[in-house]
């Protein structure tokens, strides 16, 4: 049995998580199920996977925007309890 982890991932700007989303589409083994636009521009999406799929995306993700300082930071959380998605509104899909 796989299990599927959960990343949250936070820029500054909507145009530097698109960029960032366009990386992290690159690998094909995560899903984007989410996103929360909050005040002052911060952009936060949540993306799904296997751990290894998901940490090398996230960081696909960084690397594309770290050098315009857009980036805020992402944390995953290998085993997340399944009403946490519900917590965010979000839907497994």
């Amino acid at each position: 049995m796989e299990f599927e982890s959960l990343g949250i991932f936070e820029t500054n700007s909507v145009s530097a998580s698109l960029i960032a989303l366009g990386a992290i589409h690159k690998e094909n083994d995560v899903k984007i199920i989410g996103k929360q636009i909050l005040g002052e521009g911060i952009v936060t999406f949540f993306v799904t996977g296997n751990l290894g799929a998901l940490r090398n995306a996230l960081k696909l993700g960084a690397n594309a925007i770290i050098s315009g300082n857009e980036f805020r930071g992402f944390h995953i959380i290998p085993l997340p309890h399944p009403k946490l998605f519900t917590t965010f509104s979000l839907e497994k899909k």
